[in-house]
């Protein structure tokens, strides 16, 4: 966040837009299931993030400019923020047991689950242990003996992620070269839920999330400035 007010609004953005797909992201990439087909795991890479917006503002109010008690005590506030939009990375559904009979020698799980319906459809199980279901569970299967599943590597992405920061701050005079500044800033100041990872082994819990982001969190300071 801008550390010294000045005078007008700023406003600075990045836009990030790739896409990047290959058959490993990592020397020890789990998404390798059968070792003597390379080319079946060929997807979206492990950090492929299609959209990424960040955007910085900085906004001097306009309010009791000019000198004096009333300027000194409720003008020069400045507000100012991050806010960050991005799209998930992706990842594998699977099947915890060696279904196909065979490892790829990193200790990684041995087959995919099977595709049975649409895995953004609506799903009959709404929350388990009062986590959300983020996908359709019922869209997978447990593979056919022997085989290594339909759904392939990275075939589902992290929910859509938004966050906002923001920030708000106030110099206050004492005398030449010196002043208080009070600030005040929140992260993730709507407290959305962002969920950084997902249980995607079926069974119990399958396709809830098992962690996220940081909630909502708040803090001040009083700094003086000599």
């Amino acid at each position: 966040m801008p550390q010294d007010p000045r005078d007008g609004v700023q406003v600075k953005y990045e836009m990030l837009r790739r896409v990047s797909i290959d058959n490993a992201s990592v020397r020890a990439d789990t998404g390798i299931v059968d070792g003597y087909n390379p080319s079946a795991a060929r997807a979206n890479s492990n950090f492929d993030q299609r959209h990424i917006l960040n955007l910085s503002y900085f906004y001097e109010l306009p309010l009791f400019k000019g000198k004096g008690a009333r300027q000194t005590l409720l003008g020069g506030w400045a507000i100012s923020g991050i806010t960050l939009f991005q799209t998930g990375q992706p990842f594998n559904v699977v099947y915890g047991n060696d279904n196909a009979g065979v490892k790829n020698g990193n200790g990684a799980v041995g087959s995919f689950l099977d595709i049975v319906g649409d895995p953004h459809g609506p799903s009959a199980v709404k929350q388990y242990n009062g986590r959300p279901v983020l996908f359709n569970p019922a869209a997978f299967a447990i593979p056919r003996g022997l085989t290594f599943g339909t759904s392939g590597r990275n075939s589902l992405n992290y929910p859509f992620r938004t966050n906002f920061d923001m920030g708000l701050f106030k110099s206050f005079p004492v005398r030449e070269g010196e002043s208080f500044e009070f600030r005040l800033e929140a992260f993730n100041v709507f407290n959305h839920h962002q969920f950084n990872s997902i249980n995607t082994t079926i069974g119990p819990g399958f396709l809830t999330p098992t962690g996220g982001h940081s909630s909502r969190i708040v803090q001040y300071s009083l700094k003086f400035l000599f």
